[in-house]
């Protein structure tokens, strides 16, 4: 009887040390406060808020080898049965080993790694109930899921910026990225449920800065409210090499030249027209411009697309200016004001270089030609507070003259797309009437009107 007390506590000391689980008084294990901080410091770090923070730096040897296309006849048939064992839910043990060991036969074809990457994911253990594990036990399991989830996601990466880049594959990508980025704020908020009542100066700075990098990937995770429109694309295409094959060098080169030409409906690969192919490429660069970590594999995207078409040109502005953006939301999130300002003249002088150089004093027939006004727009509302008094009003007045540009003669676009940027336009001046308001700007001498503020 003696015995048994001795072997429960053996039992319970071996779980503890299987969890690495250790009483916080114990200064020197696990639960202690310096171990805590590391372990909360290396989380941070791993934030996916910046370019390949989980990924490699590419080698010069390896960016040789960019794009290079090997022949591997099995890719359609490997998609074909991964959608079927993600459908069914079911396990394809043969397929799974043939892709990683078709890997080093084939190991420059990106798609066996997008693949593989899948396969790591589907393979991720779950909690059907967390309600049957205890909070440590779950954080435990979404500790493992992250190391997986950033394996899977590091190699997609790779393979991207190594030529991987189809609708299949970002679509696929897509949803392991906000996967991750859920399980990442679910450490988060574990950890800052474990830091927030101590009393010491510094888990109260790590504690802020959890609950500040929480907001961070809040705003990452709105990737969501974007993904409407690559699944349409995605069903339009479905049965088409728009949807599963690459993006080569050579044919968006073709293709853009082509459309600089006037001709949409050249045949640059295949089936594959000269229109169609920068529509789609263009559609993907949108959303991966709303991805940070996706930021150095769009910038090697883009430096291929000529800008022999000026409205090729600006659509690649465009992308430029969703990342710059999607800086200045994400600093503004972190609640660094210096951070926040920073990012707000970065987007700023970008928009104001692009009017500048291509589009003052013209006509606008595009939609393409009305983006920098709206971002620059939206940007000087958005930055409300962070600004000195004077030099915020001097924008807010700038703000105004743009949204006449867009509601003038001078916006020349046709039917629905016109009533879009005019509607847009005229809630715009309405947002910019209340933060004049609330700076007591509007006085007797001043009209409530937008249209009138020539001062």
């Amino acid at each position: 009887m003696q015995n048994e007390p001795s072997k429960n506590r053996s039992k319970n000391k071996s779980l503890s040390s299987k969890l690495g689980i250790k009483s916080r008084k114990d200064k020197k294990g696990p639960g202690s406060s310096t171990e805590t901080i590391q372990r909360i410091q290396l989380l941070l770090k791993e934030a996916p808020d910046i370019p390949l923070a989980m990924g490699k730096k590419i080698t010069t040897a390896e960016k040789k080898k960019f794009f290079k296309k090997n022949k591997y006849p099995d890719l359609n048939r490997l998609r074909i049965d991964l959608n079927t064992l993600t459908d069914q839910g079911k396990i394809d043990t043969h397929s799974r080993q043939k892709v990683r060991s078709d890997i080093k036969a084939y190991p420059n074809v990106p798609d066996l790694h997008i693949i593989n990457a899948i396969y790591t994911f589907q393979d991720i253990p779950r909690i059907a109930d967390k309600k049957q594990i205890s909070i440590i036990m779950q954080n435990r399991v979404n500790q493992n899921q992250l190391v997986q989830l950033q394996r899977a996601i590091e190699e997609m990466v790779r393979a991207f910026y190594q030529g991987g880049i189809s609708v299949f594959n970002i679509n696929w990508f897509v949803k392991i990225y906000v996967e991750y980025l859920m399980v990442y704020k679910r450490r988060l908020t574990f950890e800052y449920d474990g830091i927030a009542q101590r009393k010491n100066s510094e888990m109260s700075t790590l504690a802020n800065k959890i609950r500040l990098k929480q907001m961070e990937i809040l705003e990452l995770l709105k990737i969501n409210d974007k993904l409407g429109a690559i699944t349409k694309l995605s069903r339009r295409l479905n049965g088409t090499t728009y949807l599963s094959d690459s993006f080569m060098p050579m044919e968006i080169k073709k293709a853009a030249h082509a459309v600089h030409k006037g001709e949409l409906s050249k045949v640059i690969n295949e089936d594959r027209s000269s229109g169609k192919i920068i529509f789609v490429l263009m559609t993907l660069l949108f959303l991966m411009a709303k991805i940070p970590l996706l930021q150095t594999v769009l910038e090697s995207l883009l430096e291929i697309i000529p800008d022999e078409s000026r409205s090729i040109m600006l659509r690649k502005k465009m992308v430029y200016t969703i990342v710059r953006m999607t800086q200045f939301e994400l600093a503004m999130a972190s609640g660094d004001k210096n951070r926040a300002r920073n990012a707000s003249n970065h987007l700023y002088k970008y928009c104001k270089e692009t009017i500048g150089l291509h589009l003052k004093g013209t006509i606008i027939n595009e939609q393409c030609e009305v983006d920098a006004y709206l971002k620059i727009i939206w940007m000087i509302k958005a930055s409300n507070g962070l600004f000195e008094r004077s030099s915020y009003r001097k924008l807010v007045k700038e703000a105004y003259e743009y949204t006449k540009l867009m509601i003038g003669e001078t916006n020349q676009l046709k039917g629905t797309s016109r009533d879009i940027v005019v509607d847009l336009a005229v809630r715009y001046s309405y947002q910019l009437d209340t933060i004049m308001e609330e700076y007591g700007w509007t006085g007797e001498n001043e009209s409530q009107s937008w249209q009138n503020r020539d001062e």
